[in-house]
């Protein structure tokens, strides 16, 4: 194995080894932009189609279990499966640190303790690029020694053009200033599509803007002059689902919940036994909940999550079916409003499938690929940026597909 991950590294190295010192390469994150949404709100993306039709667009990107921000945010810009990075969840609790992780924390956000694996942000400073972070899961903590040449810290009170206009500033920089690898975070579509559910005139609004906010990144690279030595990759990390009336479970009507550590919830709960053993937690949840609602051991995880080998994947998991959640009734009364759309069920579900597209003058033109993977966007990043990568969970077969300059075979 080690000599196949060397061979790896240097065929996506010759890839891309024309590429220049000054070229640009922008990874874009719109959250919970599914898949099919670039055709459903085909009057609201102008933008995502041109880019898409001049460029590599897939019939669908599949995520990593479990579907949700955190975890696919960071398996994109390191190639790791959350298994293997550890982040395996929003929220989650690590029995080695004896300490809890919780995304909206700032503390966790900038803790390099919880930040396994390599960014591709740290990837290109190692190697002596720039980089710039205008928001990402990962992106305001020191990893391995190192963080990004420029980033901010978090702002959910940006808007779309704001954070687009940070980007450009940063790209402005003169050319021994300015980063070579960028990444930009939009995250209206995902909360419109858990506010009022991923078919809802406000969805199509959020999608609006977004691509206004791309429409407007690609303006303002023009005018600086750098459209032509610019690589645009659209990722999103998941999909969206509609949430029913009735399909919310509530666990402290099936079991004590003094008796459990509680690590996280919504379309899976994770439980970790204060008292007695899991197997006979699982057993009590499993005489009290529904049929829509599974549990098992972390061992006995289904094997197309590679969910398992991590011990801050909680001993216990409850996964929903598709449309279900389980809750407790203290958590559910937190919430300033229901939910109407919501995404962390498996990554096979079609209704969790996710966005790629990429464009510019590394990339084929008119492509439509079959699905992959999202861990195979770490090592397409490196090719096009020209960075030897980390070890990681993928392969060069996006690499080959995408690029006009590919690999050799």
């Amino acid at each position: 194995m080690p000599f196949r991950r060397l061979l790896l590294g240097l065929l996506l190295l010759f890839a891309v080894q024309a590429r220049g010192e000054h070229s640009i390469l922008i990874l874009v994150s719109l959250d919970g932009f599914r898949w099919d949404y670039l055709e459903k709100y085909a009057t609201e993306t102008p933008c995502l189609h041109a880019l898409a039709a001049d460029g590599v667009r897939a019939e669908r990107m599949i995520s990593c279990f479990p579907t949700l921000t955190f975890p696919n945010h960071y398996t994109i810009v390191t190639g790791l499966r959350p298994e293997h990075h550890g982040i395996v969840n929003n929220t989650f609790y690590d029995p080695v640190l004896k300490a809890g992780f919780a995304y909206k924390q700032h503390a966790c956000a900038i803790d390099g303790r919880w930040w396994g694996g390599e960014p591709i942000w740290i990837t290109a400073v190692k190697q002596g690029r720039r980089s710039a972070c205008m928001f990402w899961p990962g992106s305001e903590a020191e990893i391995a020694g190192a963080r990004p040449t420029y980033y901010k810290t978090f702002d959910g009170r940006l808007t779309s053009a704001q954070r687009t206009d940070a980007l450009l500033a940063w790209l402005s920089l003169p050319a021994g200033q300015r980063p070579g690898f960028c990444t930009l975070y939009f995250d209206v579509v995902d909360h419109a599509g858990h506010d009022y559910g991923p078919d809802a005139p406000e969805t199509a609004g959020a999608v609006r803007e977004v691509d206004a906010a791309l429409d407007r990144l690609l303006a303002g690279l023009t005018t600086l002059g750098l459209r032509g030595a610019t690589d645009i990759v659209i990722i999103s990390d998941h999909g969206m689902t509609a949430i029913e009336d009735g399909h919310t479970v509530f666990l402290d009507d099936v079991i004590d919940l003094k008796a459990v550590q509680v690590e996280c919830l919504g379309p899976q709960a994770g439980l970790r036994p204060l008292q007695g053993t899991p197997a006979a937690l699982r057993a009590g949840l499993k005489r009290g909940l529904p049929a829509s609602l599974h549990v098992c051991l972390r061992e006995e995880i289904p094997g197309r999550f590679q969910y398992r080998d991590n011990p801050r994947i909680p001993p216990v998991l409850i996964f929903a079916d598709e449309g279900w959640e389980v809750t407790t009734h203290a958590d559910f009364a937190k919430r300033r409003k229901p939910e109407y759309g919501d995404h962390g069920y498996d990554s096979q579900l079609i209704s969790m499938g996710a966005t790629f597209i990429a464009a510019g003058p590394a990339f084929r033109h008119g492509v439509v690929l079959p699905p992959f993977e999202n861990i195979q966007v770490y090592n397409l990043l490196c090719a096009v940026a020209g960075l030897h990568p980390a070890p990681n969970d993928g392969d060069n077969r996006l690499v080959r597909s995408t690029l006009i300059s590919p690999s050799p075979q």
